[in-house]
């Protein structure tokens, strides 16, 4: 099956930091050629880097996306090192939110969603930065009105804390290692040598193509089927 994308596996393609200040021509020409192969992904927004809040003139273009089936996700806050992170061979030792108290954590996922939903962004779905998340996260999530979180080192999704979790994968794991279960391809338009290379690896198969909260929700619909 060449890059692995079974009929018993889903595929999601995140686009993580999309903010205020990032190079938006490069954004927006990469992700209309994902959206003119009728390729739908999710996008990470990071609601205020390095102090720059996200404005209406980088909000247009979200919007068309959305409008052809994207899903809008909230990235963190302001995508700060601030917490503190697992570290070991899968996770990095940086967190914008693993090991803060609960009162820093809310303040921060508050903040984030406010600013998203003054420009008509209304997030199912949360992306930690650097991959770094704790228990008191996802019941921040939770209690504020989130169903998903596009992260984990594991094939399928769980349901944690009131969170349907959807897997990244392991970073040793490739597509082509997978045969059942989820992946989720994370890049990032504005770094990436070769931005157009998920869409070839999904090329064929974009039957398999889902997005986090589509996971999300099929999943919970299994568990209330079983």
């Amino acid at each position: 099956m060449g890059v692995g994308i079974t009929r018993a596996s889903l595929v999601c393609l995140r686009f993580d930091d999309y903010h205020q200040s990032v190079d938006h021509d490069t954004w927006v020409d990469v992700l209309s050629r994902y959206n003119e192969r009728g390729l739908r992904g999710v996008i990470g927004i990071v609601p205020k880097y390095e102090g720059e809040r996200l404005n209406a003139d980088v909000v247009e273009f979200l919007h068309e996306l959305e409008a052809d089936g994207w899903e809008l996700a909230q990235h963190g806050y302001t995508h700060e090192d601030v917490g503190e992170g697992r570290g070991g061979p899968l996770y990095l030792e940086r967190s914008e939110f693993a090991g803060l108290d609960r009162a820093e954590q809310e303040r921060r996922i508050e903040s984030g969603r406010d600013i998203l939903e003054t420009h008509g962004i209304e997030p199912d779905t949360f992306i930690p930065p650097w991959h770094e998340y704790d228990r008191t996260t996802l019941r921040v999530l939770s209690d504020h009105g989130f169903e998903c979180l596009n992260e984990g080192r594991w094939p399928v999704p769980r349901n944690v804390e009131g969170v349907t979790l959807v897997p990244t994968h392991i970073p040793a794991v490739t597509p082509d290692m997978l045969a059942v279960g989820v992946v989720t391809l994370v890049s990032h338009p504005h770094l990436d040598d070769a931005p157009m290379a998920d869409a070839e690896l999904v090329s064929g198969r974009e039957d398999r193509l889902r997005t986090p909260i589509e996971v999300a929700r099929w999943w919970q619909e299994l568990g209330r089927e079983r």
